[in-house]
C-alpha cells in the first residue's frame, strides 16, 4: 500500500514505540561475563530524507541500546540502580541518528541482575581487594625492609634500636652491650670505609716486599706510632713483626734464603 505524501511531495514521516515487554537485552558490567538484564522502552520518528530507513524503529533502538551498553559496563552489577539513572539520562532527550534519517526522541531502559550473579561478583570483588590490599601491604614492607637495610648498611647503630623496638622485653644490659659491640666491630670493619680500602693498599704493598724491606717498614711505622704517643701499638706491631718472621722461617735479623 502506498504511503500518503503530503503537500509538498514527501510521504508523511513514520513514528512508533519501542516498548517490547517479551525482549530482554543483556548489556555488559564491569565485570567480563556478568551481564545486566535490560528492557527498553521509548519513541521515535523519522526525518525528512530523499531514501527512508527500511526499519527505523530497529535503528533508533539500536543506537538507544548502544548509548547504554557504553554506560552500563563502567558498574559493577551491585549497582544497577545508579547505572540505570545514568542511562535514563543520556536517553532522556531526543537525538538524531548519524547514519538513519531516525530520530530517537526518548528512551528509558530499566535494569535488573541475578541475585546469584550479584553475589558471586561480590565475592569476586571481594577477593579482588584483599589481593590488592595484600600486594600493596607487601611492597610496603618490601620498601620499609629496603630502606632499613640501606640505614643500616651506612648507619650500624641503627640496628640496637631497630631490634629494641621490635623487641623490648629483650632489652637486659647484657643484650645492649653485645649489641653495642657488634655495632662497633661492624663500624669498624665496614668493608667501603675508606680505612678499610687502606689496610687492603697496604696489604698488597707488603706481600711484594722480602723480609729486610718488611723489618724496615715495621720499624719506619713503629717510630711513627710511638711519635704519636701510641708505644703499645709500637710494640704489638714489631711483636707481630716477629710473629710473622718466625712462621716463615726467618729471624728477623736474617735474610731470606
Amino acid at each position: 500500500m502506498r504511503r500518503n505524501r503530503d503537500r509538498a511531495g514527501w510521504p508523511a514521516p513514520r513514528a512508533g514505540h519501542l516498548t517490547d515487554n517479551d525482549t530482554t537485552y543483556a548489556l555488559p558490567s564491569n565485570a567480563p561475563g556478568y551481564n545486566f538484564h535490560a528492557h527498553l522502552t521509548g519513541r521515535w520518528e523519522e526525518t525528512p530524507a530523499a531514501r527512508q530507513h527500511h526499519d527505523p524503529r530497529t535503528a533508533a533502538a539500536h543506537h538507544a541500546l548502544e548509548t547504554a551498553r557504553a554506560v552500563a559496563r563502567l558498574y559493577p552489577l551491585t549497582e544497577h540502580q545508579a547505572a540505570q539513572a545514568h542511562i535514563n539520562s543520556r536517553l532522556g532527550t531526543s537525538h538524531d541518528l548519524v547514519d538513519a534519517p531516525v530520530r530517537l526522541l526518548w528512551a528509558r531502559v530499566q535494569l535488573t541482575a541475578d541475585t546469584t550473579d550479584i553475589e558471586t561478583v561480590v565475592c569476586l570483588q571481594r577477593r579482588i581487594y584483599d589481593e590488592a590490599l595484600n600486594e600493596q601491604t607487601n611492597r610496603q614492607r618490601q620498601h620499609q625492609a629496603e630502606d632499613l637495610h640501606r640505614a643500616l648498611s651506612t648507619t650500624p647503630t641503627l640496628a640496637l634500636a631497630h631490634w629494641l623496638i621490635h623487641q623490648p622485653q629483650a632489652a637486659d644490659p647484657n643484650t645492649i652491650e653485645a649489641l653495642s659491640r657488634l655495632t662497633r666491630e661492624i663500624t669498624t670493619y665496614a668493608p667501603h670505609t675508606a680505612w678499610v680500602q687502606v689496610a687492603h693498599l697496604l696489604q698488597t704493598f707488603v706481600q711484594d716486599l722480602d723480609t729486610p724491606a718488611r723489618t724496615n717498614l715495621v720499624d719506619s711505622l713503629a717510630q711513627i706510632f710511638t711519635r704519636y704517643d701510641q708505644p703499645e701499638l709500637a710494640d704489638r706491631l714489631r711483636s707481630i713483626a716477629t710473629q710473622m718472621q718466625s712462621v716463615n722461617g726467618h729471624s728477623p735479623s736474617s735474610p731470606p734464603r
